[in-house]
């Protein structure tokens, strides 16, 4: 039994040390390539796209409400970088002043959550009492770190405008990302790399994309009905949504990836199928082209099957319009912050980046 049992150790071993170099000659095999990342921007000329008026003043805001959660230092000034002004004006142009502020408090609170991730189950129980009518509420019941509380306003706002079934389908998108988080943190620390497919199950929660599209009718002021928003058609506008702006986040990211040392994204992944990494951005390129051609196909069947209803037709364009600001924003945020170091803020005629 004891040679046995050595026997298996020793595999587990050998299994486990195979692992560790499959991430470093993969890691190995990007560092100093030389890749183009094609037009991204050219697939979405014909999608809308702007920035929120009120951006300058949502700034101002932003940076107080930073600087209440974190102390000066190099945490602080990494996420005031991230420009979360910007990003919330590019998602959601068209909201006013105080919902596009709590759709930014959203997207800050996404942003910085990796910070109590450890704390998820208290996270999840903090969301749930926060998207339920204030008066069953304690304040003695505030969570003491100071990023799960956060998400009082939040859900407190979205509960006070939304009906029953916006608030399930914000909290289902919330557990969704919490749960394809703490699974991403715990394969990133894992010795074995995860496929292709795997990964890309993941990011669908771990995106948060699905979080942000859940509150399109809050950001619009408006209520579709919940027949029409539980249809098949709808679920795919969703979903191709979170697929392209995941996809174009992979791609220009890319470098920042590889200098922070990681693999287990879609890029890298892919490089690994493949053998080369210029062979995996024209892969997920094609994917991306797929999921753009899938979306207008689909929004346009959709629409149609709704085009007799003039007040539902005009709430559901405006939500496939939500859904296209969303990949505009998202894209053009990326290049303007500078946080993926292409060196570039648009994508036209491509980019070549060493990596």
């Amino acid at each position: 039994m004891g040679g046995f049992l050595s026997a298996i150790f020793r595999w587990r071993s050998e299994e486990a040390v195979v692992s560790r170099n499959a991430r470093q000659q993969l890691l190995t095999s990007l560092q100093g390539c030389t890749v183009t990342i094609p037009d991204l921007q050219s697939l979405f000329r014909q999608w809308p796209q702007a920035v929120n008026p009120e951006v300058e003043r949502l700034r101002i805001d932003v940076d107080q409400k930073l600087e209440s959660l974190f102390p000066e230092g190099k945490r602080l000034q990494q996420i005031k970088k991230a420009n979360a002004a910007l990003f919330a004006s590019s998602w959601w142009p068209y909201a006013d002043f105080e919902t596009l502020r709590i759709a930014t408090y959203l997207s800050i609170w996404l942003f910085v959550w990796d910070d109590a991730a450890k704390f998820r189950a208290q996270t999840l129980d903090f969301i749930r009492r926060s998207l339920t009518p204030i008066e069953t509420q304690s304040t003695s019941d505030i969570p003491s770190n100071n990023i799960i509380a956060m998400f009082g306003e939040i859900g407190q706002a979205v509960l006070k405008s939304s009906n029953p079934a916006q608030v399930e389908s914000f909290l289902n998108e919330l557990i969704f990302f919490v749960d394809m988080t703490d699974l991403e943190q715990r394969c990133q620390m894992s010795e074995k790399l995860p496929t292709v497919e795997e990964y890309r199950k993941r990011r669908m929660g771990s995106s948060a994309v699905g979080v942000c599209v859940a509150i399109t009718e809050y950001c619009f002021g408006m209520t579709i009905p919940t027949e029409v928003m539980n249809e098949k058609d709808m679920r795919t506008l969703w979903d191709e949504t979170n697929i392209i702006i995941s996809i174009s986040n992979d791609i220009v990211s890319i470098k920042k990836e590889v200098l922070q040392e990681q693999v287990d994204t879609l890029i890298p992944l892919l490089t690994e199928r493949h053998g080369s990494a210029q062979t995996a951005i024209d892969v997920a390129f094609k994917l991306l082209c797929t999921s753009v051609e899938s979306f207008e196909r689909v929004s346009k069947r959709f629409l149609a099957r709704h085009a007799g209803d003039k007040e539902l037709s005009e709430k559901l364009e405006k939500f496939v319009d939500g859904c296209r600001y969303a990949c505009t924003g998202n894209l053009n945020w990326s290049l303007g912050s500078g946080r993926y170091l292409l060196g570039a803020k648009t994508t036209e005629n491509g980019v070549k980046v060493t990596l």
